[in-house]
């Protein structure tokens, strides 16, 4: 196997497409899980450190300590961070599908090496390159 194609297979396992609603689905049970699942780190630490602050300074002891006795307006500060780390994992999930298909479209089916936007093989494999139709 050459390099190339080990380094392919490399970036073909961290670019595969993710699942928006599955990010979402984490991302509610907890804040910044469905982050963590994208693979972006940091942006999962920001929302989790975002829900502690939030949770400390503007909602009431009281609502930590028992959920199930606060009333909807002392617990909602920290319910609009969890929904916004929600939103933010599903469009990051999307963005990133945007981009594998965006690099997908200018790589040969057969070799994965990149081509140029007008030719009709790859000059590295010979495999004939899918037509686009005129616009």
């Amino acid at each position: 196997m050459d390099q190339a194609q080990s380094q392919t297979e490399t970036q073909t396992q961290s670019d595969s497409r993710k699942r928006p609603w599955f990010a979402a689905v984490l991302g509610l049970l907890i804040t910044g899980l469905g982050q963590i699942y994208l693979r972006r780190w940091l942006r999962a630490l920001g929302w989790l450190t975002l829900a502690f602050l939030v949770g400390g300074l503007f909602v009431p002891e009281t609502v930590l300590m028992d959920p199930m006795q606060a009333s909807f307006w002392d617990a909602a500060p920290l319910l609009v961070v969890g929904a916004a780390s929600v939103l933010d994992a599903y469009v990051l999930a999307r963005q990133h599908n945007r981009q594998i298909e965006i690099q997908e479209a200018t790589l040969c089916a057969s070799c994965h090496r990149e081509l140029e936007e007008d030719v009709s093989f790859c000059p590295w494999c010979a495999t004939e390159t899918p037509m686009k139709p005129d616009e």
